[in-house]
């Protein structure tokens, strides 16, 4: 199964979008990032077949679907605002689209997306009578019940608050890929890429300027020292860390899982051998000249490899970017902290954080681009 998007344009006053050149297969999730206006929710609509392009076609399974009609694409398309019937309720809803369908485990197949996503108890209620994250599940499980080929998606967790996104987005990953749906998902917020992404597309000014996985984005094998810079940078404003690894130990409520050379302690239980990831904001991080004895139970020495002043803070803030041998992290100090120090470009420093620090936005068997790897090299997307 594969989506594959050619020489796809789209020109219109003042704003050009393409030529596009992008692949996607092996149940994977790919997340397109980009400012405002930089034509992801065109690429979005064409790809659906609410817009049609101006050149180029699109493929699924090597059958052009670039003038098919939307009804006949198997492609899902969920958005910021469910569209859901108010008139009717949320079991009606989810099954709206299968009137014509009859298949012997049909009723299993409902009952599975209701239980996964916890809908058993509203399955009554009136659409009306819903919360913002209980219609987008009601959204999810409808789309996800016709079974698509491909699920697009545009922000649709975006208005939801906090912790009901880091569940649903964790329900979505694993459904996507229980069900090898391919999955194209579009965000500004930048831990919907690190809990959804096998691979990553930056659009910009109407180009994808880089495609690749999300594992090579955050490598340092992209990323020499004295150049740094991770092209999502230009888009996200480095609020967050990201570490990603395999556990190797779990017990009495504390896991312990390998980042490149790191061992890394976070409150919870998981099964050994499976992958977490988890966020650190650069805030959390302390730095320090000598090993000391305190109640955070992770110790890094890292080198600085650059320090800046704050754009996304008040003054007298600096970000201090640093390097292991496998992976970047960024912590936020203060002017004072920094001349206190005395720390400088080069220096070998300890970084710690509490293992109460770490928020879990990912958790699974095993990190799913590592089976595309192995096949093809990593390299997921195409854009010449």
């Amino acid at each position: 199964m594969y989506l594959k998007i050619v020489n796809v344009t789209k020109i219109y006053p003042g704003f050009k979008l393409g030529p596009i050149n992008l692949t996607l297969d092996h149940n994977q999730v790919l997340v397109l990032i980009g400012a405002t206006g930089s034509g992801k929710s065109t690429l979005l609509n064409i790809t659906t077949g609410l817009i049609k392009p101006d050149t180029g076609s699109i493929y699924v399974d090597d059958i052009d679907i670039t003038r098919l009609p939307i009804e006949s694409r198997k492609i899902g398309y969920l958005t910021q605002k469910p569209s859901l019937f108010p008139h009717m309720n949320v079991y009606k809803n989810i099954v709206f689209g299968l009137k014509k369908r009859v298949e012997k485990d049909l009723e299993l197949k409902i009952r599975s997306l209701v239980e996964a996503f916890e809908l058993a108890h509203l399955l009554d209620k009136s659409i009306d009578m819903l919360s913002g994250g209980e219609m987008q599940k009601v959204a999810l499980a409808r789309m996800l019940v016709l079974e698509p080929k491909i699920m697009l998606m545009d922000e649709p967790l975006a208005h939801l608050d906090n912790m009901t996104r880091i569940k649903l987005r964790m329900d979505l990953r694993r459904l996507l890929k229980e069900k090898k749906i391919l999955g194209l998902y579009v965000t500004h917020f930048e831990d919907d890429v690190y809990a959804l992404a096998d691979s990553v597309a930056i659009l910009k000014d109407g180009l994808i300027i880089k495609s690749d996985t999300l594992k090579t984005l955050l490598s340092l094998k992209n990323n020499n020292v004295s150049d740094i810079e991770n092209p999502m940078y230009e888009v996200f404003q480095n609020d967050h860390n990201y570490l990603e690894g395999r556990v190797i130990e779990s017990k009495q409520g504390l896991a312990t899982f390998l980042a490149g050379e790191h061992k890394i302690e976070i409150l919870g239980e998981f099964p050994i051998g499976s992958v977490v990831g988890i966020m650190i904001k650069p805030e959390d991080i302390i730095l320090t000249l000598d090993m000391i004895k305190t109640s955070a139970r992770n110790s890094m020495k890292l080198m600085i490899v650059k320090m800046e002043n704050s754009v996304s803070d008040k003054i007298g803030v600096i970000d201090v970017q640093l390097a292991s041998q496998s992976f970047l992290l960024r912590s936020k100090i203060t002017v004072e902290s920094k001349n206190y120090l005395r720390l400088k470009e080069g220096q070998i420093i300890n970084a710690i954080f509490k293992a109460t620090t770490p928020h879990v936005i990912r958790n699974e068997p095993m990190p799913y681009y590592d089976v595309k790897e192995e096949k093809n090299g990593g390299n997921i997307l195409t854009n010449p």
